[in-house]
């Protein structure tokens, strides 16, 4: 077996030869075993690990939870949902849950998510537009729902509403200090400190906390950046790299954090749905 490269995702499955067949049958899947571990190449060079019910996974790599999603890059998700359509394995097609995004969910063996995904094309006032509107939209989603409410999960083994709201807002305040990083001092090369969800989820006890400041802070922080968006001359335009060369503009930063916000209070929104509320 070639020398296996980090997994983006490791799922572990009920009946390993079952998934090694269902994913072999995906266009421009690879798939490759070795000792009870399956070595899934997806596009782009996406690697997913699939372990049967026996073997222990490769230690520091944790286990996707149930019902995870699986995001896997596509420029063509057209062609790929009528390519599933021929091939027998959906019927369904590409969505768009909020604008300059839309993904197609394909259910693999076990229940995981394969969210295949691809960017459409955004003017600037768009994207000013999705990054204003996600505090109002989260206020609107929690409003009424009591502390027991926040408790609750869509399903089993996923975070809870109180826990996607603490995540949203400090995946938004990691991507701010980049924003203003961007803004202050464009063209500089950054070192941003490593922020993994799971471990702030942890240190910072988000399933105990009160949700009121996080949602606060969400609405000061867009406000300042959107003010300084305004006042800068070619704000959208300035931007920062990384040491590995990655360059990010404004823009692209607004984007990705206006995106991901509406994802995660979609979720809550789900949730609420899921039990009535």
């Amino acid at each position: 077996m070639p020398e296996r490269r980090k997994p983006q995702a490791v799922l572990r499955v009920a009946d390993l030869e079952r998934s090694l067949q269902f994913y072999q049958s995906l266009p421009d899947f690879t798939t490759n075993l070795d000792d009870g571990l399956a070595q899934v190449i997806g596009p782009g060079g996406v690697v997913l690990l699939l372990v049967g019910p026996d073997p222990v996974p490769p230690p520091g790599v944790p286990l996707a939870g149930p019902g995870a999603w699986v995001y896997l890059h596509r420029p063509d998700l057209s062609a790929l949902s009528a390519a599933f359509r021929n091939r027998g394995l959906m019927s369904g097609e590409p969505v768009t849950p909020y604008p300059g995004y839309r993904h197609l969910l394909l259910p693999d063996p076990d229940g995981y998510l394969l969210a295949f995904w691809e960017s459409l094309p955004l003017a600037d006032e768009e994207v000013l537009a999705l990054y204003r509107s996600g505090p109002e939209r989260l206020r609107l989603a929690v409003d009424g729902l009591r502390e027991a409410d926040l408790d609750l999960p869509r399903a089993p083994g996923k975070w809870t509403v109180r826990e996607i709201v603490h995540h949203l807002v400090d995946s938004d305040l990691a991507t701010y200090q980049v924003i203003r990083m961007a803004l202050a001092l464009p063209g500089r090369t950054i070192h941003p400190d490593l922020w993994e969800p799971d471990e702030w989820m942890a240190g910072l006890r988000c399933g105990e906390r009160p949700i009121g400041p996080a949602v606060d802070l969400l609405s000061a922080s867009r406000a300042w950046t959107l003010e300084a968006v305004e006042h800068l001359p070619g704000a959208l335009s300035r931007g920062v790299q990384w040491p590995s060369g990655y360059q990010a503009e404004v823009r692209d930063l607004l984007r990705q954090v206006g995106g991901h916000a509406i994802h995660h209070i979609i979720q809550v929104e789900e949730t609420r749905r899921k039990h009535g509320l």
